[in-house]
C-alpha cells in the first residue's frame, strides 16, 4: 500500500475518533450541511418542533434526548409562542440550548433546513406553505384515538364523556383542517373511573413522546404506510371555556356531574349557586345514598350525620354526589360539613338546595 495513502487513512480515523470524543462533531455537521443542499436524504433526521404547553414538552424532551446520540435525529429546533402556554416549551428549549423561533415563522427559516415538522399541542392551524417546506411533510401527536375527539380539548372530552379507553395518535398534518390526516401510529390505554384529566394528560404525554420516537425509527416506511382515518366514530372536542363548569342539576345525573368534575378540576372548579350566591365546588365525589328520601328534587342538599357527608340530589338518571370542599365569596375554603352547619342548617328544609341557574 502507498505510504502516503496509509498515513492519510490513519490520520482520518484518528481525526474522526477525536471528533466523536468531543461530542457534536464537525463531521456530523458536514453531513447535515450536505443534506441542506440536497434535501431529505434519510436518518438522522432534522426536525422542526412546533409546540406550546406542558403536554408537548415531553415529546420535545424525548426528541432532544435522541438528538444527543445523533442516531435517528441530528437536529431539533423549536417554533413556539412568546406568551401563555408557550413559555413551557420556550423555557425547556432554552435550557437545552435549542434554536427558538416565534410563531408565525417565515418560510425562509425552514426551506431546505429540515426533513420533517413535528406538531404537539400547538393550537395553531399550519398553512400549506409551511407544510411544503418539509420534504417529509409534518406529523402531529394527538391525545386521542382518532377519529374520536378531533379538536382542541380531546383529554377533557374523554373524561367528560366517561370514556374508559383513550390513547395517542401520530398522524399526518393536512392544510386547512385539524386532525383529519392519515394515521401513522396509534396506541391505546385504559382510563380509570376516578382518573382526572390532569392525570390522563400526564399519562398520554409520556405515551405520545415514546410513540413519536418509535415512529422515527422507521420514519419513511411509517409515513408511506399511514392509513386514512375511519369514516365512522368521528367525534369533536372543541375548545372549552369557563361556562362548561356550570352545573345544571335538573338535567345532569351523578355520573355526569362527577365526570365534569374529573374533566375540569385541573382547570376550573365546578360552579353552582346557593340562594343567589356563587359557589365553587372544589372537590366532588360520586356517592351512594340508599336511604335518601325519594321525594327529593334535583339540587336538594342532604346531610348524613353518621358519615358527616353533604350530598346533592342529581337530575337525569338520578344519583347523588358528595361535596367534600367548596368556597363561597368572602369565606375560606370549607368542608361540606362546615357549609352545612354554617349555611344550610339555618334554612328550612324546602330551601336547602343549590340552584341550576346562574
Amino acid at each position: 500500500m502507498n505510504c502516503n495513502l496509509l498515513k492519510f487513512s490513519s490520520g482520518f480515523k484518528f481525526h474522526k475518533s477525536l471528533l466523536i470524543v468531543l461530542g457534536k462533531s464537525s463531521f456530523s455537521y458536514s453531513a447535515v450541511s450536505l443534506k441542506n443542499k440536497c434535501g431529505s436524504k434519510g436518518p438522522p433526521w432534522r426536525v422542526m418542533f412546533f409546540g406550546n404547553d406542558d403536554f408537548s414538552v415531553k415529546s420535545l424532551q424525548m426528541l432532544t434526548s435522541k438528538m444527543r446520540t445523533q442516531t435517528i435525529i441530528s437536529k431539533v429546533d423549536v417554533v413556539t409562542t412568546s406568551t401563555g402556554n408557550g413559555i413551557n416549551v420556550k423555557n425547556f428549549a432554552k435550557e437545552e440550548k435549542l434554536d427558538i423561533f416565534d410563531w408565525p415563522v417565515n418560510t425562509t427559516v425552514l426551506d431546505g433546513k429540515y426533513d420533517i415538522g413535528v406538531v404537539v399541542s400547538f393550537g395553531r392551524l399550519i398553512p400549506e406553505k409551511i407544510i411544503k417546506c418539509f420534504p417529509l411533510g409534518m406529523i402531529n401527536v394527538h391525545a386521542s384515538l382518532l377519529p374520536r375527539w378531533r379538536g382542541a380539548a380531546p383529554i377533557i372530552y374523554t373524561i367528560l364523556n366517561g370514556d374508559l379507553t383513550s390513547g395517542v395518535t401520530i398522524m399526518k398534518i393536512h392544510p386547512r383542517r385539524f386532525d383529519v390526516g392519515e394515521i401513522v401510529r396509534q396506541h391505546s390505554c385504559s382510563v380509570g373511573k376516578d382518573e382526572t384529566a390532569d392525570e390522563l394528560k400526564k399519562k398520554l404525554s409520556d405515551m405520545g413522546g415514546r410513540l413519536l420516537i418509535e415512529s422515527f425509527k422507521e420514519l419513511t416506511r411509517n409515513l408511506k404506510y399511514a392509513v386514512p382515518q375511519p369514516e365512522h366514530g368521528i367525534t369533536y372536542a372543541p375548545k372549552v371555556d369557563k361556562t362548561l363548569s356550570i352545573i345544571d342539576w335538573n338535567v345532569m345525573d351523578s355520573n355526569s356531574v362527577y365526570n365534569k368534575y374529573r374533566a375540569l378540576c385541573g382547570f376550573w372548579p365546578l360552579t353552582t349557586t346557593w340562594h343567589g350566591t356563587p359557589v365553587k365546588l372544589l372537590k366532588v365525589c360520586n356517592c351512594q345514598m340508599s336511604n335518601a328520601e325519594t321525594q327529593l328534587q334535583p339540587g336538594d342538599l342532604v346531610y348524613d350525620k353518621q358519615r358527616q357527608k353533604l350530598s346533592v340530589k342529581c337530575g337525569g338518571k338520578g344519583g347523588y354526589v358528595s361535596i367534600e370542599k367548596l368556597k363561597i365569596p368572602g369565606h375560606k375554603t370549607m368542608s361540606g360539613k362546615d357549609f352545612f352547619n354554617g349555611f344550610v342548617y339555618t334554612k328550612p328544609i324546602s330551601e336547602r338546595k343549590f340552584d341550576s341557574t346562574q
